[in-house]
């Protein structure tokens, strides 16, 4: 039964971007469901690369927090403090994607929409922001825990995105 549904999903999307062909089926928001998450996984693909770039040009320049010379806790304050600040640029970068490419727009005011974008992305991001405690904590040693921490941060976060912004922000009444 599910692999039935499974099947129906793909052969959707395969038969809607065989008649639209590749540019309509990635501009189309009201494409197949199976369509629009490859489109948001992209969009999350780019904006964790330019959260992690961030990040790591953060933490090895202006707040240094990668290697095994800094402290494990100092590293562990500056790895929260440099997601603070990547995940400010980097949610902006999502907001502008998602809206060009994933969602239809419409359910609440532009000012609304953003609100509640940036406010279901905090949720994501706080409970990103307590995992890196967590790693600290659970790994002993300081060689590459921040990598570890890091990587926690977006596997936290991401979880509850898509969802929360499928049918919360940008759904149709």
């Amino acid at each position: 039964m599910m692999f039935s549904k499974i099947y129906g999903l793909v052969a959707e999307s395969l038969t809607f971007y065989v008649n639209n062909g590749l540019k309509n089926s990635l501009n189309d928001k009201n494409s197949p469901i199976l369509i629009q998450i490859i489109k948001y996984g992209v969009c999350g693909v780019l904006t964790t690369l330019i959260h992690l770039i961030l990040v790591y040009i953060l933490g090895s320049t202006i707040n240094p927090a990668i290697g095994e010379h800094i402290s494990k806790d100092l590293k562990e304050s500056r790895t929260i403090i440099n997601n603070v600040f990547a995940f400010m640029i980097s949610n902006t970068i999502a907001f502008k994607l998602n809206v060009n490419f994933v969602f239809n727009r419409g359910r609440h005011s532009k000012t609304k929409e953003v609100i509640l974008f940036f406010t279901v992305s905090g949720i994501s991001f706080f409970s990103g922001l307590l995992s890196i405690p967590l790693v600290f904590n659970l790994i002993d040693s300081n060689k590459g825990i921040e990598h570890f921490a890091n990587g926690a941060f977006i596997i936290s976060s991401a979880l509850v995105n898509f969802v929360c912004r499928k049918y919360i922000i940008f759904a149709k009444q």
